[in-house]
């Protein structure tokens, strides 16, 4: 930039011109002069005129107009609709989880309460209709007439 006394000479009073500039916008800002409509103009408004629209119908095609054939509306298919029906809950049988017993080489057997009698069952192994799908140490999932669920072990 500018060395020395030069460059002193030049920004200083380009500063002090910016400076008295702010100092002058602000304070007329907020002087009590302000300026004093003297003409005041009145106006007419005038009021507007809406067109009233025509009314008109659209009678039915009985022909076409282009080919002259007879118009024939297209019927809408009816459509049938069957009543849902809603199969009645299977009842399950009575179904406990007690717990898995660990069998020869390592095999799981677990041991299902159906009924009230202790059943000792492998994977995929069927039961008065149950059929056993797979299972942990803390749950088993069954199979009873398509459906399945799936039973806790029993604290």
């Amino acid at each position: 930039m500018l060395k020395g006394k030069k460059g002193l000479y030049i920004l200083l009073p380009l500063v002090v011109f910016i400076w008295a500039a702010i100092i002058y916008q602000v304070t007329d800002a907020f002087s009590d002069n302000d300026p004093v409509i003297t003409r005041t103009t009145t106006m007419k408004f005038s009021k507007i005129e809406g067109k009233e629209r025509d009314q008109f119908t659209i009678s039915e095609v009985e022909r076409d107009p282009f080919l002259g054939t007879l118009y024939k509306p297209k019927k809408e298919p009816v459509k049938k609709v069957a009543p849902k029906i809603k199969k009645p809950p299977i009842p399950w049988p009575s179904i406990r989880y007690k717990g898995l017993v660990t069998g020869e080489k390592g095999t799981a057997i677990f041991l299902i309460e159906i009924n009230g009698v202790d059943q000792l069952m492998k994977h995929n192994d069927v039961l008065s209709e149950v059929k056993l799908i797979k299972g942990t140490s803390l749950w088993v999932q069954l199979r009873y007439k398509g459906k399945t669920k799936r039973f806790k072990i029993l604290n």
